[in-house]
């Protein structure tokens, strides 16, 4: 039932990051209460006192204290949008939909960025103006960015300004995708890793470029 959720989801015309996250936890662990967990972010929504972003960045990472999860980082757990809410500890890509979902509910206009090694949100009527979720929200400029891709990735990768253009929702939900596929095939949980590639089945684009290893996956249920 959660893979055929994923798949209206992600059919959708607008599709909504929460809708989709929840779908994917739904599916890789028990199945869950949908609507409970989009009245939690409701309730975030509702407990922000400033609706701009750095408002919202304050009031998740500063009187909430969401976190980076950097003791363990590799934790699936990390990818569950409910686990997040529930823990107050993610990924940057994980927490970053986080931030964009309580923002879009209080009015304000926040979107990804993926760039390689790290995930950062950009309000979207600034082009300049960045957060970092993972890093407890600090704000950054272009330069900022710059600086912490360069840190992470310890000069071995060459910069392109293209890194800081937004991403959209669809590539956001399928960069998840890849960091629990890789997550579960390294740790050899063939039950899991079967309802990644599943989940990946449904996106027309991903059903057509790997359906081989969509149909080896799939054994695991034979």
């Amino acid at each position: 039932m959660s893979v055929a959720r994923f798949a209206q989801v992600m059919n959708a015309t607008d599709i909504h990051l929460d809708q989709a996250c929840l779908a994917i936890s739904s599916t890789i662990q028990a199945p869950l209460d949908e609507i409970e967990w989009l009245a939690a972010l409701d309730v975030l929504a509702a407990e922000c006192p400033e609706p701009t972003p750095d408002g919202v960045a304050r009031h998740l990472f500063g009187d909430l204290a969401f976190r980076g999860n950097s003791g363990a980082y590799y934790d699936w757990r990390n990818s569950c949008l409910d686990r997040v809410i529930d823990t107050r500890i993610g990924i940057p890509i994980s927490l970053s939909v986080l931030m964009i979902e309580v923002a879009r509910r209080v009015g304000v206009r926040l979107i990804g960025v993926g760039m390689p090694a790290h995930f950062l949100v950009r309000a979207a009527d600034d082009p300049n103006r960045f957060f970092d979720a993972f890093g407890g929200g600090v704000e950054l400029d272009r330069d900022g960015a710059r600086r912490l891709f360069e840190q992470l990735t310890r000069g071995q990768v060459a910069w392109q300004d293209s890194y800081l253009e937004p991403t959209l929702a669809q590539p956001i939900v399928i960069r998840m995708l890849n960091n629990l596929r890789a997550i579960f095939q390294s740790r050899s949980d063939e039950l899991r890793y079967g309802l990644v590639m599943q989940l990946r089945a449904q996106i027309p684009q991903l059903a057509h470029d790997e359906a081989d290893d969509i149909a080896a996956a799939s054994a695991v249920f034979n």
